[in-house]
């Protein structure tokens, strides 16, 4: 049988940092260089601002030390240097060369240096369009600054406030951290850090990061900052309510955002038509973004499928588990299952994402062993 992997789906959303920005204003959002090649499907598109030293002894402006190129076009003429860089991030190869909306840039120099000419394949090549730049900001610790900066702050404790935006609810990060259960989103200006370590509770709070109704809250976290990949996180030590920083406008209303996308299962052990599988394995199925662990109890069925003209053996008894932090369900028999039959598990009607979108009805069909 097939080991699961336990992956941790991203919660990609197209138009998300458009929304997220809405509250304050912004559609800018504060991330790396490393951030925007590893979650380049996520920032496609969308307005960023980074800290970043550039190069650009050919004529070309590009960030230093990548590993896969971002060149930089300017606005207003630069030369090449160090602070925070403002633009549009775009993939070059997730667009077509005759796309109305770069006709006021030529690609030639570029693409001569880097594909010989040829129009990129995805994820080859990046480009920041209508770049402007500015000094660095102050190196304090804030959420904004850790999301510009996180090395700057890794293994250091800090002490930041940020807005509530639960787990990920409003697609403020691209992936999720999957640690635990109450991992959350601390969002505030531009930037936005996973936070990790602590229920949020305490004097005077008690939120759900799975209720967007909880959202909203301003909290002061203390805690440690770590890299997971590319993404930064706080694994926090005490947290408090708090106000909103003076230079950030609160929000009246909760914005009206676009929908996520319906979660469906995106793996699956044993997979469709396995063979040979051990007859005391679990099952296991993991979805593409969280769904209500109230809506899966009675939703999951197993049963054997009889060969035409004989009689199937009694349905095996189960217990299904629900795993947050990997959006996964696991089916776990009383007994192991019966040699040599088909075995269908069936994902039925009613199961609902965290924000009440059905999810689609799912089947798989495997064969035990002996």
């Amino acid at each position: 049988m097939r080991s699961f992997l336990a992956i941790v789906a991203g919660a990609l959303c197209v138009g998300v940092a458009a929304a997220t920005g809405a509250v304050q204003g912004t559609a800018r959002v504060a991330t790396t260089a490393d951030a925007l090649i590893a979650s380049a499907v996520f920032y496609h598109g969308k307005s960023v601002v980074i800290e970043h030293d550039t190069m650009g002894d050919t004529g070309l402006t590009r960030l230093v030390g990548t590993p896969r190129p971002i060149f930089v076009f300017w606005k207003d003429r630069a030369t090449a240097g160090t602070g925070e860089i403002r633009g549009e991030f775009w993939d070059l190869g997730r667009v077509e060369s005759s796309d109305g909306r770069f006709t006021g840039y030529d690609f030639a120099a570029l693409l001569d240096a880097t594909t010989r000419g040829r129009w990129p394949r995805r994820d080859e090549v990046y480009v920041v369009l209508g770049a402007t730049r500015r000094p660095a900001g102050a190196a304090d610790p804030t959420v904004r600054a850790i999301a510009l900066a996180p090395g700057r702050y890794d293994g250091r404790e800090v002490k930041v406030v940020g807005r509530f935006r639960g787990r990920n609810l409003y697609g403020d990060l691209p992936q999720a951290l999957g640690k635990t259960k109450w991992d959350f989103v601390l969002q505030s200006a531009e930037g936005a850090v996973w936070v990790t370590g602590m229920r949020p509770k305490g004097k005077g709070f008690d939120l759900d990061p799975g209720a967007r109704v909880d959202t909203g809250r301003w909290l002061e976290v203390r805690g440690v900052v770590s890299m997971l990949g590319s993404t930064p996180y706080i694994t926090s030590s005490a947290m408090q309510l708090a106000t909103a920083p003076a230079e950030t406008a609160v929000e009246v209303a909760v914005p009206v955002l676009p929908r996520l996308p319906v979660p469906e299962v995106i793996f699956s052990a044993p997979v469709d038509d396995d063979r040979e599988v051990e007859r005391a394995a679990p099952v296991r199925m993991q979805f593409s973004r969280d769904v209500d662990p109230q809506t899966v109890p009675g939703r999951v069925k197993v049963s054997y499928v009889s060969a035409p003209g004989a009689a199937a053996p009694a349905a095996p008894m189960f217990t299904v588990t629900y795993n947050d932090a990997a959006h996964a369900v696991e089916i776990r028999f009383a007994q192991p299952l019966e040699r040599f039959q088909q075995v269908k598990v069936e994902l039925l009607e009613g199961v609902l994402s965290l924000d009440g979108q059905a999810v689609k009805p799912w089947t798989i069909l495997f064969t035990t062993g002996g």
